[in-house]
């Protein structure tokens, strides 16, 4: 295994994701049976906030910490690599207790004037408190991904996915009674208390990665080149994040004005977000191994004006991704009604509906996966900005225009055309960065493809 790397990161995290996935659907199916569709719909509602301020407190930098480890290991300049982590934890920690303190602050005017259900207040105070471990998981992580070293990402998603279920479980199943918060709140107790281990498991392994010592003094952080490649990631995490937030509010605002009721339109928002989605997008686990096992190679490779070297590693994992999404639309089409009511019983009357909805977009958006990965990679953080302020327009305008006239249906297929867009987008503004050749580059074991002008 040692002498394929790349196949040992990718086996690492695929590992854990099937780990996370058999967990998180056996906890789904408990969740979805115990809270109902409505808690589920208040959790969906306050989870992108808790991502967007979590993102947001990490200023962008975990993908640039990557990008410099790695070419600071390519160009072995190895004085550099400690210091520059000790930075980037050091402002993300500031920046993460300001962070939630601000929605500390917030949190009373959030749940009585912009959500439509006020039942988030509880769910928005408990998750305040895990966006300081969470910002700082995500330095760590990417500093392990600069090195290629993929496990210690693995192992803390796995102990974070199993003390997140083990802690709900306890919670709503034996000491519900005693708690003094509502039930709605017990999986973002779990989500906490799961992140505070993801980061412990992680300090674990800090000890444990060696790094060369140099003979000459430490670098100096090339402060001013980081912030140039890290702020459009940072407003491409805010946008992002933002809009998937604003979905908690949008969409049940628009149900509700198609003639729902609030507990109703929050119901079927979590049958969508909750219920449907993670049906229909199953898949995708395999795309994020994909994605991390090629973008520190990219950036090393891409600095040295070498990245025609990779050229038949990426045109395999292109192949691999479009390959593996497509099983994944025909199998999740076909048992989409067996998977549901497995999953959810009763729900089965609107999920199933929405998952062959949903599905349809898989292939477009393991493929929007690996070409947002590799631009951040070449450095083209500007256009991951340029794209997610179209996307977040578009999908804004589709929702308001598709939800009062066809429902939590027209909402899937705002989601649907937005995925399109994405795919085809982000391929254009990638497409002048990778290596070109007079043939199509496929891997060894399928026939070269060449493109040959005949003479009129």
């Amino acid at each position: 295994m040692n002498k394929r790397p790349n196949l040992a990161g990718f086996l690492y995290l695929v590992g854990s994701g099937l780990i996370i996935q058999l967990t998180g659907s056996i906890y789904r199916i408990w969740l979805a049976r115990k809270i109902g569709p409505e808690a589920l719909g208040i959790q969906q509602m306050v989870y992108p906030v808790y991502r967007l301020l979590s993102g947001l407190a990490t200023l962008g930098l975990p993908l640039a910490l990557t990008k410099w480890v790695s070419e600071f290991l390519a160009s072995k300049k190895y004085s550099g690599i400690t210091p520059i982590l000790s930075w980037a934890v050091k402002v993300v920690f500031i920046s993460s207790l300001i962070t939630a303190s601000a929605l500390l602050f917030l949190t009373p005017y959030l749940s009585s004037h912009i959500f439509t259900d006020p039942r988030v207040r509880e769910a928005l105070f408990v998750i305040a408190l895990a966006i300081p471990f969470s910002a700082l998981s995500a330095i760590y992580r990417g500093y392990f991904q600069g090195f290629s070293n993929t496990a210690p990402t693995a192992v803390s998603e796995i102990t974070e996915q199993l003390s997140e279920v083990g802690v709900t479980y306890l919670l709503v199943g034996v000491l519900l009674p005693f708690l003094p918060f509502s039930i709605y709140t017990c999986p973002l107790v779990g989500l906490t208390i799961g992140e505070i281990i993801c980061l412990l498991t992680l300090i674990c392994f800090l000890k444990r990665q060696s790094v060369i010592e140099a003979i000459h003094p430490q670098l100096a952080v090339p402060k001013p080149a980081i912030i140039r490649y890290s702020w459009p990631l940072l407003f491409n995490q805010i946008v992002t994040s933002a809009s998937l937030a604003s979905e908690g509010v949008i969409v049940p605002f628009m149900l509700i004005r198609a003639g729902y009721s609030t507990p109703e339109s929050t119901a079927l928002f979590g049958q969508l977000t909750g219920m449907a989605e993670p049906v229909a997008y199953f898949p995708l686990i395999l795309m994020a191994p994909l994605g991390s096992v090629l973008s520190p190679q990219i950036s090393s490779v891409y600095k040295t004006g070498s990245l025609s070297k990779l050229k038949q590693k990426i045109s395999k994992f292109y192949l691999i991704s479009a390959v593996l999404c497509l099983i994944g639309y025909f199998a999740i089409q076909l048992s989409a009604p067996t998977l549901v009511r497995y999953l959810y019983g009763s729900s089965i009357g609107i999920s199933v509906p929405l998952v062959k909805i949903l599905v349809i977009s898989l292939p477009f958006t393991g493929i929007s996966i690996l070409n947002y990965t590799l631009l951040a990679a070449v450095g083209a953080t500007e256009k991951i900005l340029y794209l997610s302020l179209w996307v977040v327009g578009l999908k804004t305008f589709l929702i308001y225009t598709l939800t009062p006239f066809f429902g939590i249906y027209g909402t899937a297929w705002a989601i649907n055309i937005t995925q399109f867009f994405i795919a085809l987008a982000s391929l254009a503004e990638l497409w002048p960065f990778l290596p070109k050749s007079g043939g199509v580059s496929l891997p060894k074991w399928l026939p070269p493809f060449r493109y040959r002008r005949e003479p009129l």
